[in-house]
């Protein structure tokens, strides 16, 4: 059983998927921290994910998962992946980050919590938008 869950998910899938998602991470990362001054931690990353969404539905569907699922399927269920990863990535890390990194590190500055925060919710998204796009939202 574990064999076979195990098999499923670690395949060819997965290590183009970790490859488009790893540029879109970055150019995301990158994008939220430059911007992160000027929109905040909830209009930076959702700015720089919306951008980043685009080439990550195209490169996914055709090169990740290969789908032959209806387009107009596929566009709206990976929209509903997307936002629904990001919200619950972005708002867990936000809530439970500060908590953490304060009883760690209590004179770290807050800037720093918040570029810490974004960072571990882009490896929750990460794996939470494999499994959502794998299951669903390519699914023929």
């Amino acid at each position: 059983m574990i064999k076979k869950l195990f098999g499923f998910f670690f395949d060819k899938s997965l290590l183009i998927f970790l490859i488009i998602g790893g540029l879109n991470t970055i150019i995301s990362m990158v994008g939220s921290q430059l911007l992160l001054n000027t929109m905040g931690y909830w209009g930076s990353t959702a700015f720089m994910f919306t951008i980043c969404s685009f080439t990550s539905f195209y490169f996914n569907r055709k090169f990740s998962f290969e789908s032959k699922a209806p387009l107009a399927q596929s566009i709206i269920r990976f929209a509903i992946v997307i936002a629904g990863c990001y919200l619950i990535s972005f708002g867990l890390s936000d809530f439970l980050v500060p908590i953490v990194m304060n009883q760690l590190f209590p004179s770290l500055a807050d800037t720093w919590v918040t570029r810490i925060a974004m960072l571990v919710a882009q490896v929750i998204f990460t794996g939470c938008n494999y499994i959502g796009q794998r299951l669903w939202a390519f699914k023929e």
